[in-house]
């Protein structure tokens, strides 16, 4: 067993109204596959668009379910075990997330590798997890890969495709508070670390996320499925919705609108960056997306400008959900609300989340702390196996490290990470100078860091990929200040850069981007 997985204190003080309240369970999603191939064996679950191969292939929850036990007959067969680790690095591919399923159904945690994952990060997760295996598109490269055994995905699928399914009495018993799956993330910290979920924490993130979106929705998610966000709702929600999701293996732009606009997508989940390579592409050359009911923007504050482009070129309504890795959704805005709350506030909490706010000097404002039942199991150091967080500290309140300020309606503001805090004694909201920032026609991508000045202060800095010629900093406080911008919350000094260092998810990395600035 995973040494990360045996020392994983107990179930949360709070377990026994989770079932209560039904927003955790006895079931797996595994058998929500099950039932589903009993009732509707012949319905799309996932339709996948494969660039790297070429074609689409629909999958039937029936062709899944059977093709999910074969898998699972391979992995037992290899002598995978439950309470190991699996490690999947795989393209945006169905069968990425049959392994998955597979791995549940022996009672295995699944750890999910982007393909971008290098050699040398790949073997400290490989080696800080303990993982037996490693699943690749290519099985050529031992580099990077610890102490696991490696597998090439065409091999598994080969052994599968003769495979016999376990038997019942065969079949390890799994539960539904087993550990099920490792994320691996750093956010935008530089903190890498390992974030462990059960099937129950994972069954009630997403329902909290299913609260906020359409019913009866075909939806698709411009992300990994290595990515929580893409496990919620591309791989996880058709399980218990009975819709299937439409998702491809590029990030071109053309390519997720021509998804949308030829299989009907009615709900677009992406975070803020995407949504606006999208917005841009669909102004270049349009596509029918007139069965497109909602957008859900994701992962990073919405900037006005980008929201406004959202609305005019894919879809009016716009939806703002706040979580974390750590936890699924948090808040959520929804689509009854005003035309432009997505981008001025992160909505209310969903009815399975607890929120509070700790004291901060300057204006009214607080850290925002969590608890519910969408919350990991525990985060470890991925370097060091030390654990970092468990629902057993603080009686299970997480600190997401964010700064928020309640508006007084129920709704939250985003101001900034904690990290990220520029200065003392007033708190910068970081992300509404960057918002309006982003208004300004020669910048085209921004971030607000703080350096250190002359005399060793810490100062705000704007960090701008300009477009077309750079903008000086004297023009970027006269076009703040004629938006009546309070003055402490303008920047300091002005760094011009090429790009910006971003997570797959497209996060800035505030860390990088500030030692970027400070070694030149």
């Amino acid at each position: 067993m995973s040494e990360l997985i045996r020392s994983l204190p107990g179930l949360p003080a709070q377990a026994a109204a989770y079932r209560a309240r039904g927003w955790w369970r006895h079931g797996t999603f595994l058998d929500d596959l099950e039932a589903m191939a009993r009732t509707a064996a012949d319905r799309p679950v996932y339709v996948n668009v494969r660039t790297l191969l070429g074609g689409t292939v629909t999958v039937t929850f029936g062709e899944l379910a059977r093709r999910v036990e074969q898998i699972a007959a391979v992995l037992w067969a290899r002598g995978v075990r439950p309470g190991q680790v699996v490690a999947l690095q795989l393209p945006n591919w169905w069968e990425a997330g049959a392994l998955w399923l597979a791995c549940g159904r022996v009672g295995v945690a699944a750890v999910s590798l982007t393909p971008a994952t290098g050699a040398r990060d790949r073997e400290v997760t490989m080696v800080s997890t303990q993982a037996g295996l490693l699943v690749t598109v290519d099985d050529g490269d031992p580099r990077g890969r610890g102490p696991a055994s490696l597998v090439s995905l065409d091999a598994l699928l080969r052994d599968a495709a003769s495979a016999v399914p376990l038997s019942a009495a065969e079949r390890p018993t799994v539960r539904a508070d087993d550990v099920c799956q490792v994320l691996c993330t750093s956010g935008t910290t530089g903190r890498p670390k390992a974030v462990l979920h059960t099937h129950n924490t994972r069954y009630a993130a997403l329902r909290a996320a299913l609260a906020r979106m359409p019913e009866n929705c075909v939806t698709a998610v411009v992300s990994q499925l290595t990515h929580a966000v893409a496990l919620t709702f591309n791989l996880l929600a058709p399980l218990a919705t009975g819709r299937p999701s439409v998702f491809t293996d590029t990030r071109d732009p053309g390519a997720w609108l021509d998804l949308l606009a030829q299989h009907g997508v009615n709900c677009l989940v992406a975070a803020p960056r995407s949504l606006g390579e999208l917005a841009h592409a669909q102004r270049l050359q349009p596509r029918d997306l007139r069965e497109l009911k909602q957008v859900v923007s994701i992962a990073a504050p919405l900037p006005a400008p980008v929201a406004a482009d959202v609305r005019t070129a894919l879809c009016p309504r716009v939806v703002n959900i706040y979580g974390m890795t750590e936890s699924g959704t948090v808040t959520a805005t929804r689509p009854e609300d005003a035309a432009d709350s997505a981008e001025r506030s992160l909505g209310s909490p969903v009815p399975s989340m607890q929120i509070r706010l700790t004291e901060t000097t300057g204006p009214p404002a607080g850290r925002l702390h969590v608890r519910g039942p969408g919350l990991c199991r525990g985060t470890f150091d991925l370097r060091t196996r030390r654990l970092l967080w468990s629902p057993a500290h603080d009686e299970g309140w997480y600190d997401t490290g964010d700064l928020v300020q309640a508006d007084g309606h129920g709704n939250l503001r985003y101001l900034s990470r904690a990290a990220d805090r520029i200065g003392w004694g007033y708190v910068i909201p970081v992300a509404e100078v960057e918002g309006e920032l982003l208004d300004h026609p020669r910048v085209a991508e921004v971030a607000i860091v703080g350096v250190p000045d002359a005399e060793g202060h810490e100062v705000a800095c704007a960090v701008v990929v300009p477009r077309g010629t750079p903008p000086s900093l004297h023009e970027l406080l006269a076009f703040l200040r004629a938006r009546n911008m309070t003055e402490w919350y303008l920047p300091a000094c002005l760094a011009i850069v090429s790009t910006l260092p971003r997570t797959p998810l497209g996060k800035v990395r505030k860390d990088r981007v500030r030692q970027q600035i400070t070694a030149d």
